[in-house]
């Protein structure tokens, strides 16, 4: 009886051993979803909204907001957020700020929870108008391609 006591002992102390590899693999994991949150936001779609755009010219643009509170009803808030394999992939908050039905400002939000103010880029092809401050168009003087440099008399 002592000997089937002193075997349940020893087993019991040696249960707590780890001595076993463990039975898990390193590749498998389980599989995480690709996420995307909100309305798809990028520079080029928030380049398009203006100060003084009517709010279904912005819905038209930037589609149905994510966020619109009841207790601030002049600002709207366009949220994206995409995870890939559960890793933050990209994350942009938009806000665009009413005075009644026309839009005054369009700002960036930042994560840290500053505004940033967002400009539409000018124009590329714009053109000041004929004035009297306006600079005369520069015309070329002769119509001829000048030609090539001659090489020097003591090089090859």
């Amino acid at each position: 009886m002592r000997a089937l006591i002193l075997i349940f002992a020893a087993c019991l102390g040696l249960a707590g051993c780890k001595s076993m590899p463990s039975f898990s693999v390193p590749s498998l994991a389980p599989y995480k979803i690709d996420i995307q949150q909100g309305n798809y936001v990028d520079r080029e779609t928030a380049a398009k909204l203006k100060p003084g755009m009517t709010r279904a010219q912005v819905r038209f643009i930037m589609g149905t907001p994510l966020v619109t509170d009841m207790f601030h009803s002049g600002r709207w808030d366009y949220v994206y957020i995409d995870n890939k394999a559960g890793k933050l992939v990209a994350k942009r908050r938009v806000a665009v700020y009413f005075d009644g039905d026309v839009a005054q400002r369009i700002v960036e939000v930042m994560d840290d929870g500053k505004e940033v103010d967002i400009k539409a880029a000018p124009p590329a092809a714009e053109t000041a108008p004929a004035g009297v401050n306006a600079p005369a168009a520069a015309e070329p003087a002769d119509s001829t391609v000048p030609a090539p440099p001659q090489p020097a008399a003591g090089s090859k």
